[in-house]
């Protein structure tokens, strides 16, 4: 079967047993069927559970301990380059030439590569921390960053940070050759929320944040140059707290954003097209435990990667209402827990 007109995704995956997966896997969409296959297996590694490629090559890492060996691997034609990170258990990363940055969601720190201009990470030039916790005693003793964002139109890294309920934005300083980050706003979430993951719209003036622990959706909106809270609303009503809310993606005109609820087993869409947020429909993730899920860049589909039933589940999605349709296509992936569309 040919797959020369079909779309690629590659798969984050946990590795450890139970699991039977051996690292990032391959897998193709039919763009006439929505038919989802597993291709060869990429790349072997342990835990690669968050993923990115641009066209210098695809950037990884194993998510466990510093003491058992948490390294960044960037795979390229030019072969595997492995470099240690100083941080416990990475979740996210990030890229804007010369820097790349990992989230370490165990010691709660951001590390900060250089990068050649052959994507090639370097060495570590800064380690950014900052203290703090939340009410949630099972969750929240200490910082946990969770996610890392350089924004396009500013020099400015964003950091989502779920264990002290804080958004904190770094300004970098890249024209003194000091590279240095220096905090410029720490944004106070409400209390117990446990901020996850945001997107930004195209211009960066609003951000929508999925925060974990309260399943709710909070928008941030940049007037005169600072950050504040202008919304704040459930994902899911009449549904119990499962402190599990994760993924977001917010569609290519703007008009609609997605996020799944991993305890309930849904995908939420919101049109988001005015002000305030606005529920249109709870979808079921078509298995179990929705850990992630990918808008394909041509808007067509939506996929998603249910870690608990080992499952991938394409959806049929309308450009022009938003609503998403099961195709009925599956594919067995052990642990799936990242996507990342191939575009170059």
């Amino acid at each position: 079967m040919t797959t020369l007109n079909h779309l690629h995704f590659y798969v984050g995956t946990y590795t450890d047993t139970p699991s039977t997966s051996e690292g990032i896997a391959h897998i193709t969409l039919d763009p006439m069927t929505g038919e989802i296959t597993r291709q060869n297996e990429l790349v072997s590694l342990r835990n690669p559970s968050y993923l990115t490629t641009t066209s210098k090559g695809l950037y990884s890492f194993s998510e466990i301990s510093q003491q058992e060996g948490a390294a960044l691997q960037f795979s390229s034609r030019m072969g595997n380059i492995y470099l240690p990170i100083a941080g416990d258990f990475p979740c996210h990363l990030d890229i804007k030439n010369p820097y790349l940055a990992v989230a370490n969601y165990g010691s709660g720190n951001v590390v900060v590569y250089l990068i050649d201009e052959d994507g090639r990470p370097l060495q570590a030039i800064a380690d950014l921390y900052e203290g703090g916790n939340g009410p949630n005693k099972d969750r929240q003793l200490s910082p946990h960053a969770h996610q890392v964002t350089f924004l396009k139109h500013s020099n400015q890294l964003a950091i989502v940070d779920l264990g002290s309920d804080r958004i904190r934005f770094y300004d970098c300083d890249t024209k003194s050759g000091k590279h240095t980050f220096t905090l410029g706003q720490s944004i106070a979430m409400p209390a117990g929320s446990g901020p996850r993951h945001l997107v930004f719209n195209q211009y960066e003036t609003h951000a929508y944040v999925v925060c974990e622990l309260s399943e709710t959706l909070v928008v941030l909106t940049k007037t005169d140059g600072i950050w504040a809270i202008t919304h704040q609303c459930e994902l899911l009503s009449n549904a119990e707290n499962g402190e599990a809310a994760s993924a977001v993606r917010l569609s290519a005109d703007e008009r609609f954003l997605y996020v799944s609820c991993r305890a309930q087993n849904k995908i939420c869409a919101f049109d988001v097209s005015s002000e305030e947020p606005v529920i249109l429909d709870v979808y079921d993730c078509q298995g179990q435990f929705p850990r992630d899920f990918a808008i394909s860049e041509n808007g067509q589909w939506l996929i998603v990667a249910n870690q608990h039933s080992n499952t991938i589940a394409s959806f049929k999605r309308s450009v022009e209402t938003g609503e998403i349709t099961p195709t009925g296509y599956q594919c067995s992936v052990d642990a799936p827990v990242c996507l990342a569309e191939v575009t170059h």
